[in-house]
């Protein structure tokens, strides 16, 4: 098996469906770094004795590939991913046949406490729940990569920053918390929105209330609940809403609108029209 070279990201010959960072200084010290992406590449086996300076993510898509690490070998099928090491020895090849995968490749401070906090602690083969998801994380990469437009490193950074945390969510990683371990740590900050939907519901509020930053709030909560908070507590708001204009019928429109949290009644028209198809007055009067 061949030692792979480093891709020299100048290189003319580099096909239209793989692209490469040209790393400004700013761009270097970023602590989340887009290095390279190939999308739909049929990968040829690669032997890396002394590893990869960079951090992969490789997604099988047709065909099975081989992964080794060590003295270990692993089946990498369609629908499973392996997440690589900088500058740790592996090779990985073809099984049976041609062997088509997405792969991206990225580097910076943050990338490797990051993934030990997410529970990617070592090199290896992991199945995912969602392909498309990951998938379009790299086609966005390539996408960026082909422009190389004067703020594509710190794009490349965010992109990298969402990987990441899809990787979380989108991967099974044996021992690593299941989505419903991470729901149960939520249900607290839900029974707090169910019984405080009357007051100001701050995404900095419940995030404080959790010990967490607000985005990495933001991130948990979506993948608990497959919304956003703001999304979450609207549609909270708007069941009681619905409760109230059928069961206390003497109140006003905005008065129950008040009831459950809109301070604003035009807002809380617009919310209602948009969840249940109707305004707040044509639901009370078909109901």
């Amino acid at each position: 098996m061949a030692v792979e070279p480093m891709t020299d990201q100048h290189n003319a010959d580099v096909p239209e469906n793989v692209a490469y960072a040209n790393l400004t200084e700013l761009a270097k010290e970023l602590p989340y770094q887009l290095i390279g992406v190939g999308c739909d590449f049929e990968q040829t086996p690669i032997d890396r004795p002394f590893g990869y300076p960079a951090y992969q993510w490789i997604q099988s898509l047709e065909g099975t590939g081989k992964l080794r690490l060590g003295q270990q070998e692993y089946a990498v099928p369609p629908g499973h991913g392996m997440i690589l090491y900088s500058r740790e020895a592996h090779a990985y090849w073809s099984s049976d046949g041609p062997w088509m995968v997405h792969w991206i490749s990225f580097d910076g401070n943050h990338v490797g406490p990051m993934l030990q906090k997410l529970g990617f602690g070592e090199s290896g083969v992991h199945v995912i729940s969602n392909t498309a998801v990951l998938a379009a994380h790299m086609h966005q990469a390539l996408r960026l990569l082909s422009r190389q437009r004067p703020f594509t490193g710190l794009d490349g950074s965010v992109l990298i920053y969402q990987l990441l945390f899809d990787l979380h969510r989108e991967v099974c990683v044996e021992g690593s918390p299941s989505r419903q371990d991470r729901a149960l740590r939520l249900q607290p900050i839900v029974d707090y929105i169910d019984h405080h939907l009357d007051h100001v519901l701050s995404v900095d509020l419940l995030a404080q209330r959790m010990g967490v930053t607000a985005q990495h709030f933001c991130v948990l909560f979506k993948d608990a609940t497959g919304q956003r908070p703001v999304e979450y507590i609207n549609a909270r708001r708007i069941k009681r809403a619905k409760d109230l204009l059928v069961s206390e019928r003497d109140l006003h429109v905005g008065e129950v609108g008040r009831r459950v949290g809109f301070e604003n009644n035009s807002y809380f028209s617009t919310v209602f029209r948009k969840i249940e198809g109707m305004s707040p007055r044509k639901y009370k009067d078909l109901h």
